[in-house]
């Protein structure tokens, strides 16, 4: 019971690499690791770290959620959430260093035994409580793209509102720096899935999606890391103004001396 998820990572990874036909050396090459590390994995004898996780559904473009192990019982689901809480909890704490699975069963109503029966490590429970984050956002914005509805409409009437509604979280993702990276790597991975497939929107160069995506996470990183963001409707304006208006009338770049 301890090693559920742990187990059926293993299992996935192993399954990746049959279907596309890998071998463990070549799986490795392709994620700069040694072939050894691989086997490890499928044999349950360690797991990926977070940054590797992302990595792997990136290049062998897999749903954001393939690695997540979701609950199948309304007892699973309640102390999953009681974990994702106290994980919470923690990360309110201001300095407070890469948390363990110790410290974390120390700020909540948890204990180490309940964490280790869905996480065998920080690095899992982190995955974790990034999707479990960005499914309560439920950014479901496909829908919108599929009728051609302007990429900056999109962020700006619909991404918009979800994001303000968990500013908290988010704040605590964009500015703790354990997870900042392993966020922001995990939302623009996300968002250039999404967006690929509507490249008519903001152009087939690839280089131009690049652009887009950087800087309208950008945009979310310097709203959201804010200790008290402005209103939704502030936002909202500003990044209208912004877009309608060439770079060198920005207020920044045109204040008075």
């Amino acid at each position: 019971m301890t090693r559920r998820f742990f187990m059926e990572l293993g299992k996935k990874i192993k399954l990746l690499r049959k279907l596309n036909d890998l071998t463990q050396h070549e799986l490795a090459k392709s994620l700069y690791v040694s072939y050894q590390l691989v086997s490890k994995w499928e044999r349950n004898i360690s797991s990926p770290t977070f940054e590797t996780l992302i990595t792997i559904t990136d290049i062998y473009h897999l749903p954001m959620d393939f690695f997540n192990s979701p609950s199948t019982s309304e007892t699973q689901t309640y102390e999953k959430e009681k974990i994702f809480t106290a994980f919470t909890e923690y990360m309110l704490q201001p300095d407070s260093d890469r948390p363990t699975i110790q410290t974390i069963s120390v700020t909540e109503n948890v204990t180490e035994q309940m964490i280790k029966k869905y996480f065998n490590n920080i690095d899992e429970l982190m995955y974790a409580f990034i999707f479990y984050t960005d499914q309560q956002i439920k950014l479901e914005v496909k829908n919108h793209i599929r009728s051609n509805k302007n990429i900056l409409a999109i962020f700006i009437e619909d991404m918009a509102p979800l994001l303000y509604s968990k500013r908290l979280e988010l704040n605590l993702l964009y500015t703790r720096p354990y997870i900042k990276i392993y966020w922001i790597n995990f939302i623009t991975s996300k968002y250039k899935k999404i967006l690929s497939n509507h490249a008519t929107t903001i152009g087939k160069n690839g280089i131009e999606l690049d652009y887009a995506i950087r800087i309208l996470t950008s945009f979310i990183e310097t709203w959201l890391s804010q200790s008290n963001p402005e209103p939704l409707e502030d936002f909202q304006l500003r990044i209208e103004k912004l877009t309608t208006t060439t770079i060198n009338q920005w207020p920044i770049f045109n204040r008075s001396v």
